[in-house]
């Protein structure tokens, strides 16, 4: 039918190409493949017609080990996506406290120069206040010089 070569080589083919598909490593499966033949092959010569069953049951292997992998990667990508989440929320965090950072900041800037508005105010007034009284003793001594 096949021979040794021609089958080895198919089903180490088709394990290669199906691992390779469902993002395992295929040489290890082709490999394998290539071992189930062999051992059959030593166990029961000229008796192909269990190479398929050996064959088969490897292909379950393959499917079983398959899922396992599929379930461990659901779990690192459900874990990759935790981690992304807190990690945007840490940004948003970070964030946010630097804004009300920035914005105490501000608020304390304003508050000094608010501060230093109203003693420039103060410091006019008292400057005024005192100009006021200053000629009002000068008129009041220039009145009574003149009379």
């Amino acid at each position: 039918m096949f021979g040794l070569g021609g089958g080895l080589f198919t089903f180490a083919a088709l394990f290669y190409f199906v691992a390779d598909y469902e993002h395992m490593t295929g040489w290890k499966w082709a490999l394998a493949s290539i071992a189930v033949t062999l051992t059959i092959n030593q166990l029961f010569p000229a008796s192909f017609i269990f190479v398929l069953p050996a064959q088969f049951g490897l292909f379950l292997v393959m499917w079983w080990a398959h899922l396992k992998n599929q379930a461990q990667r659901d779990v690192e990508r459900d874990q990759r996506q935790k981690d992304s989440v807190r990690e945007r929320q840490q940004r948003v965090s970070r964030a946010r406290e630097e804004t009300a950072a920035n914005t105490d900041f501000v608020a304390q800037e304003r508050e000094r120069e608010a501060a230093a508005a109203a003693a420039l105010k103060e410091r006019q007034e008292r400057v005024r206040l005192a100009r006021e009284q200053r000629e009002r003793e000068e008129r009041d001594m220039g009145k009574g010089t003149g009379t």
